[in-house]
């Protein structure tokens, strides 16, 4: 089996969508239960923890699904290009933000780095807006009486 760089994301094919789905089923129909062989051939059976589950799980939904997966250690840091892939905006957007505040970066010579925890953080604290935003205007539809 090759080798594959840990920094790239795992592309699904044919066969990895269809043994992703097979794992899927066998988690969801067994729990966090394992059975891994030792080197001598040996069963040895294991129970994942329930966060090793879930992580497990849902790296196996997003490939079953035909997703790219690629897991990115929390302290890892991203150029301004791979920020805004990842937050899905563009690279003059993710400049705005830092230079507003809103975004903390290193610069490294004349390169800006961001730490992927960072990012995190910025994309979960927009979503909480955009949701307390949401369930305001919501209430103030049913309070004017514009509700379906």
């Amino acid at each position: 089996m090759e080798r594959r760089s840990q920094d790239s994301p795992v592309l699904p094919t044919p066969e990895l969508t269809a043994h992703a789905k097979l794992l899927l089923h066998q988690l969801d129909d067994d729990g966090a239960r394992f059975v891994l062989w030792d080197r001598g051939g040996t069963a040895k059976p294991m129970e994942l923890s329930e966060e090793l589950f879930d992580i497990l799980r849902r790296i196996l939904i997003d490939l079953s699904q035909n997703r790219a997966v690629q897991v990115v250690p929390h302290d890892t840091e991203l150029t301004t290009v791979q920020a805004a892939e990842f937050l899905q905006v563009s690279r003059p957007f993710v400049i705005k933000l830092i230079e507003q505040g809103k975004l903390p970066c290193r610069l490294v010579g004349t390169h800006r780095r961001i730490k992927f925890a960072d990012l995190v953080s910025y994309q979960t604290a927009m979503a909480e807006q955009s949701k307390t935003a949401r369930e305001e205007m919501t209430r103030d539809a049913e309070r004017l009486g514009w509700g379906y």
